[in-house]
């Protein structure tokens, strides 16, 4: 008995001491244990390229330490009455519009108002950030408080986050005070932001493409005023601007302004093709109207050429189209405006439509078409402007009537064999510039009348100060290469002006 007593103690001392030796192994030096790691990890090259080393952040969340500021943070968030239960029925939506989120940004920007992940970014942090606004890839979202219509919160994110369900990323922090927002941004902006006045996806229900913008425009000019009414913005950030114009006079024919019997008036769409960095990367103009008689102001500059005046003679359609239909199979064609323009007639007034009761005659010119291709930039001269260049052909008519009141139609007392139309060919050459103070377009137009053989050559001079005011000058001289005068309806020379004002509201 005392000898399996003793077997079984042995047994036991040796399993106790097998015991401790494992122990040991496992709790080695730490020091030693580290060492055998980076052993292990540098004799295994291709296991530790495939797989990711956690890197801790860059930047650390802003705390706050002291804890009295901490108490008096948590008593200004609990006087919200929260609402997170009706987070999914708040009124979301998506600022679209790359001028208005660069507007958003800027107020941020000037008030220093921006962080990531609690912290004030770097300079080179938000030059960096400032290239995805400038390429218009940012937008700004905002939702509304469930119970009143202030913003609670306001984010920017990336393009790429637009399709994200949910993410956490964004370009910056978000902003959740609603105070603070209006402080940053101004109370005319938080307003216009409440309201929704720009271009914006509506979140909370159904998508839909646009809504009015911000922007709207009155430009006053002699020759060519402008009165914008609708302008709106798409998802795809193209613009569309549709204004009310006025057109008196044809360059393309050289009988510019007040010279010209009809006054065009009408509507004008404007398509920019992506709007991005503040300028349009493509347009395309589209105007219709009909022509209205106009009486040629007399300066006392005109001696006795005032009777070489033409008249308006019937109701007409006028059209013009401009644009870089180039650009649509080509994309390196840049800088490529083509001109489509033209007046039609479509009827021609009876003798009683122009109520004189005695024997007259007179010119009219009732139809022109006129086609022209610029090049914009062929040189850039830096603070001087760009070169650019131009070629065209026109056509247009011109009618000589006898105007007798005991006929009831006007009598045709053209006899010419060469027809009724004149055509020309047209080069011009021009300089013209952006500024942030002046704004500039100095032109000279070549005209040759190869029907008649003469041409005219034409000076023009445009500048506008701040885009605000300007002044628009155009001079145009008579030339030939030959003793034959000049057609009885034309003049020597042709001289007019007019003041711009331009009216953002």
């Amino acid at each position: 008995m005392k000898k399996i007593i003793i077997i079984l103690s042995i047994i036991f001392l040796q399993a106790l001491s097998a015991q401790e030796a494992d122990s040991l192994t496992t709790n080695a030096n730490p020091v030693e244990n580290i060492l055998e790691n980076d052993s292990t990890s540098m004799n295994t090259p291709s296991q530790a390229s495939t797989e990711q080393t956690a890197i801790p952040p860059s930047i650390t969340p802003l705390k706050i330490l002291d804890p009295k500021l901490n108490r008096l943070e948590k008593i200004y968030r609990n006087l919200e009455y929260n609402t997170t239960a009706f987070n999914d029925l708040k009124r979301t939506w998506v600022v679209t519009d790359p001028i208005y989120v660069r507007e958003l940004y800027n107020r941020f920007i000037v008030k220093n108002a921006l962080t990531i992940q609690g912290v004030k970014p770097s300079l080179e942090i938000l030059t960096a950030k400032s290239r995805d606004i400038y390429g218009g890839n940012v937008f700004v979202e905002l939702r509304k408080r469930y119970y009143d219509d202030e913003i609670e919160i306001i984010r920017f994110f990336t393009e790429s986050k637009l399709i994200t369900q949910d993410s956490s990323d964004f370009f910056f922090d978000e902003i959740h005070d609603y105070v603070f927002i209006k402080n940053v941004l101004g109370d005319e902006m938080y307003q216009d932001l409440k309201r929704q006045f720009y271009a914006l996806n509506d979140l909370t229900k159904t998508p839909y493409d646009n809504k009015y913008s911000y922007n709207y425009d009155i430009y006053f000019h002699f020759f060519n005023p402008e009165l914008m009414f609708w302008n709106a913005t798409t998802n795809q950030k193209n613009k569309y601007l549709v204004s009310a114009i006025g057109r008196w006079g044809n360059d393309f024919i050289s009988l510019p302004g007040w010279y010209y019997p009809d006054y065009v008036a009408g509507v004008k769409v404007t398509y920019i093709d992506y709007l991005i960095n503040n300028r349009p990367n493509n347009t395309y103009i589209l105007e219709m109207g009909t022509g209205l008689p106009a009486r040629q102001p007399v300066l006392g500059i005109e001696s006795d050429e005032i009777s070489k005046r033409l008249f308006h003679s019937g109701t007409n359609l006028y059209f013009k189209a401009q644009g870089n239909p180039l650009r649509l199979f080509w994309d390196d064609m840049l800088d490529i405006e083509v001109t489509l323009q033209g007046l039609l007639s479509l009827t021609q007034y009876k003798t009683k439509d122009f109520k004189i009761n005695y024997l007259t005659q007179f010119y009219s010119q009732r139809n022109y078409m006129a086609f022209f291709i610029r090049k914009k930039e062929l040189l850039n001269f830096s603070e001087v402007g760009a070169l650019g260049v131009g070629l065209g052909i026109s056509s247009y008519d011109i009618y000589h009537f006898l105007l007798d009141p005991d006929q009831i139609k006007l009598t045709d007392l053209e006899t010419n064999n060469k027809g009724k139309f004149k055509n020309n060919l047209l080069a011009e050459v021009f300089i013209s510039g952006e500024g942030g103070l002046l704004a500039h377009n100095i032109s000279t137009l070549f005209s040759y009348d190869i029907t008649e053989s003469y041409g005219f050559l034409g000076f023009k001079m445009f500048f506008m100060l701040n885009n605000t005011i300007g002044f628009d000058f155009r001079y145009f001289t008579s030339y030939r290469f030959s003793t034959k005068p000049l057609p009885f309806y034309r003049s020597n020379s042709y001289l007019v002006f007019s003041p711009v004002i331009r009216i953002n509201y």
